[in-house]
């Protein structure tokens, strides 16, 4: 690899650009990694070392404990010394650094982060809304439905194409973290709400374009992630909730619900796209925490 390492801007390149193709990263992921890189290299700008050769491991302390009296979250200092690992493990390996700093990174202990979720109640009364019958109308209840009814994260649902709906095994594809393939059976509900919109809505927002997008604005352009972060703040108003809702909550709730109703964990795993069965156990921590509050409650001696 050609490695233009006697400048900041070289050598970051170089390791994003290996990090996309060897690490196969998320868009997202690859973002993030940018963002805490530039800032660790114009910190060290500024601190006359002129590449990545010149920093020593003092350096990186140095950086990192000024992180952290900055009040920087535990689980962002994770990311930004992540990040670093990646940073000098891949210059170490490419020869332009002799010493790979990374070995002597420790990651800071992170704790649990339970998700928040709606009841079930919500969910419903947020379906229950009068959408109207329109194109968009039409599209917002499929929008709604697969995000609650398959656990999609909204870049996954504006990834989707219309290759992806499988009507007659019932079955989306869905392409995930890593350009990751999964398929996520579908519900009645999320089917019909589906091909309602195949039927009355995307011809007429497509227009004359060609687009294999499945969802789409008007003149037949795909949706953003901004934009399905704007519906579901204005649903959740005329739903009546007290607060605003995402995508993300959405699959927390899909996750959450199928737990509780007797789902077990390696099926929640494949259904989400967790390629670590760790990260699908976090559910299980709402789950203790309902059963809690069902002792509690009904239990004589709960309180």
């Amino acid at each position: 690899m050609n490695i233009q390492g006697d400048t900041w801007a070289g050598a970051l390149e170089s390791t994003l650009r290996s990090l996309a193709t060897e690490k196969n990263h998320s868009v997202n992921t690859q973002i993030t990694n940018r963002l805490l890189l530039e800032a660790f290299a114009r910190w060290a700008i500024d601190k006359k070392l002129p590449n990545p050769a010149a920093v020593t491991i003092d350096h990186v302390h140095e950086y990192l404990a000024m992180e952290r009296e900055r009040g920087l979250a535990p689980s962002s200092l994770k990311g930004s010394i992540v990040a670093l690992r990646h940073l000098f493990s891949f210059l170490r390996k490419e020869g332009f650094v002799s010493i790979d700093l990374s070995q002597d990174l420790e990651l800071p202990k992170v704790g649990l982060r339970i998700p928040r979720t709606l009841s079930e109640k919500d969910v419903m009364q947020l379906l229950s809304i009068e959408f109207p019958q329109t194109e968009e109308g039409v599209r917002n209840r499929a929008i709604v439905e697969l995000l609650y009814g398959a656990g999609l994260r909204a870049s996954e649902l504006v990834d989707l194409r219309l290759t992806s709906f499988l009507p007659e095994e019932r079955l989306l594809r869905v392409l995930g973290k890593g350009r990751k393939e999964r398929i996520v059976p579908l519900g009645s509900a999320a089917i019909g709400a589906l091909e309602e919109y195949l039927q009355k809505g995307r011809p007429r927002l497509l227009g004359p374009r060609r687009c294999d997008f499945l969802f789409l604005k008007r003149g037949g352009r795909p949706l953003s992630r901004f934009s399905i972060n704007h519906l579901l703040l204005q649903l959740a108003r005329k739903a009546g909730l007290r607060r605003g809702i995402h995508p993300h909550l959405l699959r927390h709730s899909f996750a959450t619900h199928l737990l509780h109703r007797g789902a077990d964990l390696r099926s929640l795993q494949l259904m989400l796209g967790h390629a670590d069965l760790a990260t699908t156990q976090i559910y299980t921590h709402v789950e203790i925490d309902r059963l809690r509050a069902v002792h509690r409650q009904f239990h004589p001696r709960g309180q």
